[in-house]
């Protein structure tokens, strides 16, 4: 092949930088989702098959090759852009030389080509994603991956890791106060502290979301649970989901919590309502519901830290006590099974 032909096929073999524990950058190719997680490497290439990869928040499955990111796309491009342009100088610098050999020394006019290398460009890494919050093991696969906020779904057999999900996620909400030194020291006063109020209100919304994916799974779980067929979301509404508990198994949320803290967790379920469905703007329903004194309607909610820190104890008093009601159920169904 002369130097001034293109060659019709150029391998180029690129590997993906991972941060500094191992972990692959990922991204959800779902449109309506694109959360970006990690997973382990080794656990990329043994547990993750080629055929079916899940998002970890999602549970949306596709082939292993739909998964880079936009930096790592980028990436690509730049490094086999740069494996090419030899080739293309080489080419070209190959043409000039042919085009200069052909023309006449003593013409009339006298034309000449030239070419010059373009600067290689500097292939950066992508930038690392900082080191994820939050870490998963999936207790059906054992495949370890990490998300920021909470992430139910394996990425390698899609198994529901709600609990797991819940332990993480609680303990990144009490870290909030050095999450909040953090953002005051990097940010200017005004940014930190509206960025510092979203966080907050967001965090309300996932509690409302872990209590619920947690009840749905472990309802799933009890041998009566097609019985009652609960609707979609049954779980995000208290009253009606303790309803559900007391007809499978005879325990309602009530006996579950003290009166006070029965009242305080019914509050911040509704204030997660109020957020995310009237834009934090309280109305008459949320008077009526939680007779909160501290509000009229067309007020907005403010969400304190320790509004946040103290919804987190009570969802894990929750989940805790729901989890010991299942377990209990479950042995006496055993010692029932063999007195019979």
């Amino acid at each position: 092949m002369s130097s001034n032909e293109i060659p019709d096929k150029i391998s180029v073999e690129v590997g993906i930088p991972l941060d500094e524990d191992g972990y692959l950058d990922r991204a959800c190719p779902n449109e309506i989702c694109q959360a970006e997680f990690k997973i382990l490497v080794e656990d990329w290439k043994e547990k993750v098959r080629d055929e079916e990869v899940f998002c970890p928040v999602c549970r949306f499955a596709a082939v292993s090759s739909d998964w880079f990111t936009e930096e790592q796309i980028e990436y690509l491009k730049s490094v086999a852009l740069n494996e090419f342009k030899p080739v293309i100088d080489n080419m070209m610098q190959g043409i000039a030389r042919d085009f200069n050999r052909r023309m006449p020394k003593n013409g009339f006019i006298r034309m000449s080509m030239s070419y010059k290398s373009s600067t290689p460009e500097i292939v950066v890494s992508p930038k690392v994603l900082e080191l994820m919050q939050q870490r998963y093991c999936c207790e059906a696969c054992g495949c370890r991956y990490a998300a920021v906020g909470s992430a139910f779904f394996c990425p390698a057999c899609g198994h529901n890791s709600v609990q797991s999900t819940i332990a993480e996620t609680l303990n990144t909400i009490r870290k909030l106060p050095d999450i909040k030194d953090i953002l005051r020291k990097s940010l200017d006063r005004d940014t930190a502290e509206n960025s510092y109020r979203l966080m907050c209100e967001d965090y309300m919304n996932k509690l409302v979301t872990l209590s619920q994916r947690f009840a749905e799974v472990m309802f799933d779980a009890l041998p009566n649970s097609r019985d009652y067929n609960p609707r979609r979301n049954a779980f995000q509404n208290l009253p009606e989901s303790s309803d559900l508990w007391e007809k499978a198994l005879g325990n309602r949320y009530e006996s579950m919590f003290t009166p006070d803290e029965w009242k305080e967790l019914n509050g911040y379920f509704q204030q997660r309502h109020v957020l995310v469905h009237k834009d934090g703007l309280v109305d008459d329903d949320y008077i009526a519901k939680t007779s909160d004194p501290k509000y009229r309607s067309d007020q907005r909610l403010v969400i304190k830290e320790q509004d946040v820190l103290n919804f987190a104890d009570l969802v894990e008093k929750l989940t805790s006590s729901l989890r010991d009601v299942c377990k209990r159920n479950t042995e006496n169904k055993r010692s029932e099974s063999k007195s019979d």
